[in-house]
């Protein structure tokens, strides 16, 4: 995970780890079958610093689970990519995973609604942690994007754009992945049985 960390995950190999370990790769090849293998246990190992949520209300439980997930990433920027791109299988994400099931299911919905609760929490998580933290694919410096942004918005031809953006500009990341957080539980809470 220090490779990871110092380097991005493009610096994880085999080879590099074994190095780092003052051993081989042949010697690894003994406990992983796969680079594969190797992301697995780093993805656990990162899900296994997110804290289990104090007890409480659903939404307060995913609430936290968020805000821990993205603090937790931040320290690991490179697990935003294994976050989308595969499952935690290992003993701190199947933790993880039961912590998100079963605050959804204290809201009594049909299985098959509560894995699509689930899935949307996570595809928030993911979504906003890739903004947030991973590059684009542009070399493009972040002042020069937002100097064309403005000067695109002030020829009036996008007036919904400049809107949001006059009363997005306060908001710092906290606020808008709490917010957009908020309108996800919405959506979950509107699922219940009984529900208005």
């Amino acid at each position: 995970m220090a490779l990871a960390d110092a380097e991005g995950l493009e610096a994880v190999s085999l080879r590099r780890v074994a190095a780092a370990l003052g051993t081989g790769p042949m010697r690894l090849y003994g406990y992983l079958d796969s680079k594969d293998d190797l992301l697995d246990l780093m993805m656990d190992a990162v899900c296994g610093e997110i804290p289990p949520p104090p007890r409480g209300d659903w939404r307060g439980e995913l609430r936290a689970i968020a805000r821990d997930t993205q603090r937790t990433a931040r320290r690991h920027p490179w697990y935003v990519t294994l976050l989308g791109t595969r499952q935690p299988y290992g003993p701190n994400g199947l933790a993880y995973s039961e912590r998100l099931f079963a605050a959804v299911a204290r809201l009594g919905l049909p299985a098959r609604l509560t894995v699509h609760a689930v899935d949307a929490v996570r595809a928030y998580i993911a979504g906003f942690l890739q903004l947030e933290l991973l590059p684009g694919p542009e070399a493009e410096p972040e002042e020069e994007k937002l100097a064309y942004l403005a000067r695109s918005v002030a020829t009036g031809k996008y007036p919904t754009l400049a809107w949001i953006i006059a009363e997005f500009e306060a908001v710092g990341p906290e606020e808008a992945f709490a917010e957009g957080l908020e309108r996800v539980l919405d959506g979950i809470a509107a699922a219940r049985p009984g529900a208005p």
